[in-house]
């Protein structure tokens, strides 16, 4: 690729805004763009909003035929995703994502979901209750906090008054596919109620073990009263097990299991006043429960390792924890004038952790989080728009910090429309990386090996981003053109890293052994990190009936340390293309990945670059009327071109010869037949 992309975006991106611009000026029609609330916090035309904002709707969920959110999120530029297995994700921004990436904020109609990544979280399922997807490409600390370091994903639900009746879908397909999703949504006076419930199961990938069995059952109730009052309650279960671990590791350390875990959340809402003159509090609870455990042997699959020591050493290991997050937070939105509209709020939250086998000598661990934030937007004349916002952030055991971002958006016509703005936010170590301490003790209660130590002075990460970003409207169709010139320069990056070598060996193995194994800590890496890079998206509408949309991005890695340069992909494209032709719907989407050095777990001194790869998923939908009900049957295959690895198990990895690929992804084809009554 070429070694600095920006340099080329300096020369395309004008003729690009050229050739968008002039081909409006002809324009006789033109329809509103989206209007999105993720960015500010603010409802705003997206033409408007404090950088780059792509939007999934429910229809285009619906033509991907997806059965997972992170699916959806690879026709999304700039991000970087892939699965170990079938039933463990890996989604990052522009890459940096380490074992478990949490550089992204995932938000569910605006409340931060518990899991600390997009692997573990149950809103990974797409059951039809969305009415669209807001990603938030680039810092957006300034609205959402710590955790916005990179972007946000936010999930908006559908209003229950919204489509009453009953939707039934079923699925059926290869390996082992199995889903099932019923929804009522009704409405009596003031009150709308909808419940949803969602089966989805699976066997996996060929040659893992990875299957999965998820069951959630959502419940949404809004009331609108008298005066502009509005009060919604959101309530879910999730339960899922999950098929984890590998055969042949060494000292089954990734003994095959079943890992099992529950969700539980509340969510309730109140709003008065219209969209610029509206006060809303929140509450929100949720708790998440994770059961994994298995046994360890020495003498298994150890080799030359079982002669270096005589005792046979077993026990239990293993990722059970429980984390518990309480969160309360007021909104307040006025318009000051006809130019000038102004949003502020504050925002506590309580996150709790217990886990016996992360945190050893002290199992519960919680932090209190306090955050003010505020956003203004300030129009200057007719085509100047200003926002100006930040949050000011105090994490318990921190000092307050300060997350500022400023944009101007130049609205050049009424079709083309520029940007520029600069942000800078903070990242605080999550509960983990500051007090993990995993220690693997054997049957008797003694130390075998230390694997990981905490770092109580593991510092906040800190992004300073500037972007230079064009929205074109162009074609009597409304097609869009969204480009993305960035540059994103982190310091204190916090990196899973050994533990310094001058350390005492703690536990029974022999030095040589636990040396060889490893023993970790978070840290923070001092050295020069830069993203610099372009990406873009291009929806167009040549014809009724007929769309493409590509994204694309180009990264330069201007970084010291090589295996943080390797986290990061230095390209990804997608190119998808819908057809409508009467009662038939098609999407075909074809996924490109550049070389990557991301998976799970750890080996000292052991380097693993996943090659690029190419993938096809193609999804064909048939709409009739069966029995008076209109029934829509739907085919969907992904992996289409065969079997591709997308993440590395490092120590599996490391065990396998020759490079050979110890986990790869498989097709899978499914049917699904979707009705309302």
């Amino acid at each position: 690729m070429p070694r600095h992309p920006h340099r080329i975006a300096f020369a395309v991106l004008p003729l690009l805004a050229a050739s968008a611009a002039g081909a409006a000026s002809e324009e006789t029609f033109f329809q509103p763009l989206p209007i999105v609330l993720s960015a500010s916090r603010l409802a705003q035309p997206l033409q408007d909003s404090p950088g780059a904002v792509t939007v999934i709707d429910a229809d285009l969920i619906a033509a991907t035929g997806y059965r997972e959110l992170a699916r959806v999120l690879r026709l999304v530029p700039g991000f970087q995703v892939g699965q170990e297995r079938g039933n463990l994700q890996w989604v990052t921004y522009h890459g940096l994502g380490m074992d478990s990436p949490m550089q992204m904020q995932l938000l569910v109609d605006g409340r931060a979901s518990l899991a600390p990544s997009f692997a573990a979280s149950a809103e990974r399922a797409l059951p039809g209750d969305i009415e669209r997807i807001e990603v938030v490409r680039g810092s957006n600390s300034a609205a959402y906090g710590s955790n916005a370091f990179l972007g946000i994903v936010n999930i908006i639900t559908d209003d229950a008054s919204r489509q009453p009746g009953t939707r039934l879908k079923l699925s059926a397909g290869q390996p082992g596919i199995r889903d099932a999703s019923l929804r009522h949504a009704s409405q009596s006076g003031p009150l709308s109620l909808r419940v949803s419930a969602h089966h989805e199961q699976d066997d996996g990938f060929a040659d893992l073990h990875d299957g999965r069995r998820t069951d959630v059952l959502n419940l949404r109730a809004d009331l609108r009263l008298d005066g502009g009052d509005e009060v919604v309650i959101n309530a879910g279960i999730a339960e899922s097990t999950h098929e984890l671990g590998y055969a042949g590791s060494i000292f089954d350390m990734a003994a095959l299991r079943n890992g099992n875990d529950t969700n539980r959340s509340l969510h309730l809402w109140w709003r008065r006043g219209p969209e610029d003159d509206a006060i809303r509090v929140s509450a929100y609870w949720s708790r998440q429960s994770r059961e994994d455990l298995w046994r360890y042997d020495s003498a298994t699959n150890s080799g030359v390792l079982s002669r270096a020591f005589p005792e046979r050493l077993r026990g239990t290991v293993g990722n059970s924890a429980t984390f518990v997050q309480h969160n309360l937070e007021l909104e307040r939105r006025e318009r000051l004038d006809e130019s000038t509209r102004l949003m502020w709020g504050a925002e506590w939250k309580r996150i709790e952790h217990d886990s016996p086998f992360w945190y050893h000598e002290r199992r519960s661990h919680a932090r209190d989080e306090h955050r003010l934030f505020a956003n203004l937007e300030l129009r200057t004349g007719t085509d100047l728009l200003w926002n100006l916002g930040g949050m000011l952030e105090q994490l318990r055991g921190d000092e307050a910090r300060l997350a500022p971002r400023v944009f101007l958006n130049w609205q050049a016509s009424p079709q083309l429309t520029w940007r520029i703005g600069h942000s800078r936010a903070w990242r605080q170590p999550d509960l983990f990386e500051r007090n993990v301490d995993i220690r693997i003790t054997d049957d008797k209660g003694e130390l075998v090996q230390r694997r990981q130590y905490p770092n109580p002075d593991l510092r906040p990460q800190r992004i300073d981003a500037s972007e230079i970003g064009m929205l074109g409207v162009f074609g009597d169709s409304r097609s869009t053109l969204d480009v993305r010139l960035f540059r994103e320069r982190i310091t204190d990056m916090i990196v899973r890293s050994p533990v310094p070598a001058e350390w005492p060996i703690e536990g029974k193995l022999p030095e040589a052994i636990s040396r060889s194994l490893g023993s970790t800590w978070w840290e923070n890496h001092e050295g020069r990190l830069q993203l610099n890079g372009i990406e873009y998206q291009l929806h167009l509408k040549p014809w009724l009936g007929t769309e493409f949309i590509l994204s694309h991005s180009l990264i330069d890695r201007d970084v010291d340390e090589p295996r943080i340069r390797r986290n990061v992909a230095p390209y990804s494209a997608s190119l998808s293309w819908l057809q409508r032709a009467g009662a038939w719907r098609s999407m075909l989407s074809v996924l490109r990945m550049g070389p990557i050095d991301a998976g799970f777990s750890y080996v000292p001194g052991y380097d693993y670059t996943v090659p690029s790869y190419t993938t096809l998923d193609w999804s064909i939908a048939r709409s009739l009327r069966l029995l008076d009900h209109p029934v829509e049957i739907r085919v969907t295959g992904i992996n289409l071109l065969g079997r591709h690895q997308e993440l590395a198990n490092r120590p599996l990895q490391f065990q396998a010869e020759f490079g050979r690929p110890v986990n790869q992804v498989s097709r899978q084809v499914w049917l699904a037949l979707e009705t309302t009554f």
